[in-house]
């Protein structure tokens, strides 16, 4: 009876010192489990951020298409003013010439598929200070003549860079213009009507090239 009480009180000793320890063994076994699947998540996470990141930078990109430079816009101000100077009237060349300033002013080449062409960057400037002293000058038509043989070497150097947008036009030479040393200008029509000479010579002169 004796061995039995003493056989039972080790074996209660023996669970009671056990029974701890293999609880704390079993959650030191499950620790990792959770570590190593928070771990996985994160690292899940990690890797797909960059990804759903440049997905959503590639969504807001807006593709920029750059528009043709407007060369028509440029020649349909041009226009008006040469054949107003052919009218010999100066008052309608200058507003002519203000109206063609401000839609040379407002091309910003940069956004047009010519951004590169620092050539015609300059052309642009040059045609703007001719147009803008043609309009200044609406008191003075030989000033605002000479001004436009400037202003038409200009639209001529722009079509040669750019092309017509499609217009037919011919490029005209007066020989008698400039002391004789001739100017040409770009005209819509085949008829000769010479900005240069007006109604005194309105015909003089003759086609040189058809743009």
């Amino acid at each position: 009876m004796k061995n039995i009480i003493t056989v039972l009180l080790m074996g209660a000793t023996l669970y009671s010192c056990t029974k701890p320890e293999n609880k704390a063994f079993e959650n030191k076994a499950a620790e990792p489990e959770v570590t190593t699947i928070e771990k996985t998540d994160s690292v899940v996470a990690s890797n797909q951020s960059p990804e759903v990141k440049e997905s959503s930078e590639e969504n807001k990109k807006e593709t920029v298409e750059l528009a043709a430079f407007p060369i028509q816009q440029v020649i349909k101000g041009y226009l008006p003013l040469k054949n107003a100077l052919a009218q010999d009237d100066a008052q309608k060349a200058s507003d002519a010439a203000k109206s063609l300033l401000s839609i040379l002013k407002k091309i910003d080449i940069v956004k047009t598929n010519a951004k590169d062409n620092s050539e015609l960057r300059d052309i642009l400037e040059s045609a703007s200070e001719n147009a803008e002293h043609i309009g200044e000058n609406s008191g003075d038509i030989g000033q605002q003549r000479e001004y436009l043989l400037s202003l038409s070497n200009d639209i001529t150097d722009l079509i040669e860079e750019v092309g017509t947008g499609g217009l037919k036009l011919y490029q005209d030479f007066c020989p008698m213009y400039n002391n004789g040393r001739g100017g040409t200008w770009i005209s819509e029509t085949k008829e000769i009507v010479n900005p240069y000479e007006g109604t005194k010579m309105l015909n003089c002169g003759s086609v040189k090239k058809v743009l």
